[in-house]
């Protein structure tokens, strides 16, 4: 029932008019309808965030019965601290543009807009700190079986 929610938001805000307005018709549609859809998926995980801090066990101080959640958000919590770490290592003009494309979720075109360089300059610019953040995540132990090949996001090692 919870998938089949999720499913017809991420529709229902894809036919939006201002949705639909903000397509550029030159993209692949099913990557902008992917990252509706990625949108819709962290906004329902921000409310859940939000509905855990309100869970009686934690106002009683014991530990719920499913460790794996616990675990879950405290990883999750581990995270954020080393992308906020890497966030601060960045230049001002980095920062913006990881905030454009990855907070945001806009588009290389939109970004490139608003930060006044080209689509080409935003690529070209995203590729470096993702792969800079990946070896930033490497040395400290996640993503060791990834790496970037050429302008798309990262692969497993050995897959075609």
């Amino acid at each position: 029932m919870e998938m089949e929610n999720l499913i017809l938001e991420t529709f229902a805000r894809a036919f939006e008019p201002r949705t639909r307005a903000a397509y550029d018709g030159s993209r692949p549609y099913a990557h902008f309808l992917m990252g509706i859809a990625r949108n819709v998926l962290l906004e329902q995980s921000r409310n859940r965030e939000v509905a855990v801090g309100l869970e009686p066990y934690e106002s009683q101080g014991e530990l719920p019965e499913d460790g794996g959640g616990l675990t879950q958000l405290l990883e999750d919590r581990e995270v954020e601290a080393l992308v906020a770490g890497f966030k601060e290592g960045l230049s001002a003009e980095e920062r913006a543009l990881f905030e454009l494309r990855f907070g945001e979720g806009l588009a290389q075109e939109t970004a490139a807009s608003r930060m006044g360089l080209t689509r080409i300059q935003v690529r070209r610019r995203e590729h470096g700190i993702k792969t800079r953040l990946l070896g930033f995540l490497q040395a400290r132990g996640y993503l060791e079986g990834l790496e970037t090949r050429g302008w798309s996001f990262f692969r497993r090692r050995g897959d075609s």
